[in-house]
């Protein structure tokens, strides 16, 4: 679960640095960043039109309605009756989906960033994306793999222990080599 802090400053953050075509969107973010109440029971995932409750915010780059909110399947953009819904059933759980670009390079987003109940994450990515994760994670573990021999070679020259030095060198050179392939 995620703290309700993170979420305000993750709205209060998108406030100041994503612009939206509707001021109205402006003003729903800052009342939910001013109702704790609200916020607690606020979500934030990815195809929140999918949730019985989803409410989705697009910066001015989409071409998109710039805020749509679903209520079990009928949809409206009004911001009078997201506002309305939004009051009235404060304790029912809100999905928001918040669409601006490069939202997977912000840490602050992907600190906040759930699992949507209605539609897993991982029953939508697509093969190349899991390839493209595999291979980070991959060259991530070799980078560490680098950094630990150079560490030990380091302590075998303090030591003066030439052996381990040359066998840890050799090891060194031949994972930069699978490195650079």
């Amino acid at each position: 679960m995620i703290d309700v802090g993170e979420k305000r400053e993750f709205l209060v953050w998108l406030i100041n640095n994503v612009s939206f075509q509707r001021r109205e969107v402006i003003w729903i973010l800052n009342y939910l960043i001013n109702h704790e109440a609200i916020l607690r029971n606020v979500h934030i995932v990815e195809q929140a039109m999918a949730t019985n409750r989803g409410l989705v915010f697009r910066d001015i780059s989409q071409r998109e309605d710039p805020m749509m909110f679903s209520v079990e399947g009928h949809q409206f953009s009004n911001s009078d009756q997201i506002f309305h819904e939004i009051r009235l059933h404060w304790q029912q759980p809100l999905y928001l989906e918040c669409v601006f670009p490069n939202s997977w390079q912000n840490a602050q987003y992907l600190s906040v960033l759930e699992d949507n109940p209605a539609l897993s994450w991982n029953d939508n990515v697509s093969e190349e994306i899991v390839s493209e994760v595999e291979n980070f994670l991959k060259h991530q573990e070799q980078e560490a793999q680098v950094d630990l021999l150079k560490k030990q070679i380091d302590m075998a020259l303090e030591d003066g222990d030439k052996e381990a030095f040359l066998i840890l060198s050799d090891e060194l050179n031949r994972l930069k080599l699978t490195l650079h392939e």
